[in-house]
């Protein structure tokens, strides 16, 4: 079977592809942008330096796109009108092609869900959206419905997608949670703590969105309680560089004001690292789990502090944490486990 995952973020689109195909199936990723700074390779991608180029570029991959036989979308906003998208539906749904929408990512919905409510932690109360009539211009609603009308199913990533998704007109088609999928090639192994040195990181993007000032300010009183501590906060690395620097690290700091966990953590919890991030209830129960091994925090710098000083005072205990964390990346985020759940949900063999 051939699969295309249709954008890209973080490493999710290229972590599919590689579960698809350790499942014996053809797959590659089409990224318009290759996930801006992050710099993300694909199998197809955009690189012209004008739209016009870029519309002759999408063009030229129409017929190649009509040979797949399932695409799996990453988010609606890939489908925009500036990338043809109505016209990209239509033509794989004359074709035949099953269509799958990963809620994965801001969109219409989560938007809608998180102003009325909806969604108790939502990551915009109070910061400014990153652009005016964020996703509530027309064309972005038209977009949204016309992904969600023409996906068979919609397959949500994480409970806070799951949510908005389910209030939505379309909750009808809306499968169970189906984790992210997080690649990591020759995963390394375990890094043993030093106590005269634990290596703490928060990688800073988004920061209004992931709570990166609260975090910014807990991490500033563990600098200044403890002397076995070393603080790392890099900053719009691309993804080699940054997974260069995971093999150092033993706490990772993902984010503290959604309820689950993004990308980021799960790489962190693939190299070994204890993880830091909500994971919070509805997130277990997202998951059909009573407890996670990452340490839940909440947007509050004092909660943040006093569960970094407890990791810190316990730090014997830290090698065992890494162990159990990587474990539960493992059972979730592997993607051929991944990618076996989501043709499941999808009744696609």
């Amino acid at each position: 079977m051939k699969i295309l995952i249709y954008g890209e973020y973080s490493g999710y689109g290229k972590s599919l592809a590689v579960g698809f195909r350790e499942l014996g199936h053809e797959a590659a990723v089409f990224s318009p942008n290759g996930d801006g700074w992050k710099k993300l390779d694909a199998d197809f991608g955009l690189v012209a330096k004008t739209k016009i180029g870029k519309l002759k570029e999408l063009f030229r991959f129409i017929p190649i796109f009509l040979t797949f036989d399932v695409i799996y979308i990453m988010n609606p906003s890939f489908f925009s009108f500036k990338l043809l998208g109505p016209l990209m539906l239509l033509l794989f749904k004359l074709k035949g092609i099953k269509l799958f929408l990963l809620c994965c990512g801001d969109d219409v919905e989560y938007i809608k869900a998180g102003e009325a409510g909806i969604i108790k932690n939502f990551v915009f109360t109070g910061i400014d959206y990153p652009a005016v009539k964020y996703f509530k211009k027309t064309s972005e609603k038209i977009i949204n419905y016309l992904c969600a009308k023409a996906a068979n199913k919609i397959i949500p990533t994480m409970y806070d997608y799951q949510a908005p998704w389910q209030a939505s007109r379309f909750n009808y088609k809306i499968t169970e949670v189906v984790p992210l999928a997080c690649y990591v090639e020759n995963t390394p192994k375990i890094k043993p703590t030093n106590v005269k040195a634990i290596k703490i990181m928060h990688g800073i993007n988004r920061r209004d969105v992931k709570g990166t000032d609260v975090i910014l300010v807990a991490l500033k009183r563990i600098e200044s309680a403890f002397s076995n501590v070393e603080i790392y906060t890099p900053e719009k690395l691309s993804q080699s560089e940054y997974l260069k620097l995971f093999s150092e690290i033993d706490i990772s700091i993902d984010q503290c004001k959604c309820h689950s966990y993004g990308m980021n953590a799960i790489y962190a919890m693939m190299h070994g690292h204890v993880v830091l991030a909500p994971a919070d209830e509805q997130h277990c129960a997202s998951f059909n789990i009573s407890k996670s091994p990452v340490v839940s925090i909440n947007n509050d710098a004092d909660d943040i502090f006093h569960k970094l000083k407890a990791l810190i005072m316990s730090a014997e205990s830290l090698d065992r944490l890494k162990v159990e964390t990587a474990d539960y990346a493992a059972r979730y985020h592997k993607p051929e486990r991944v990618c076996s759940h989501l043709l499941k949900v999808a009744c696609v063999k």
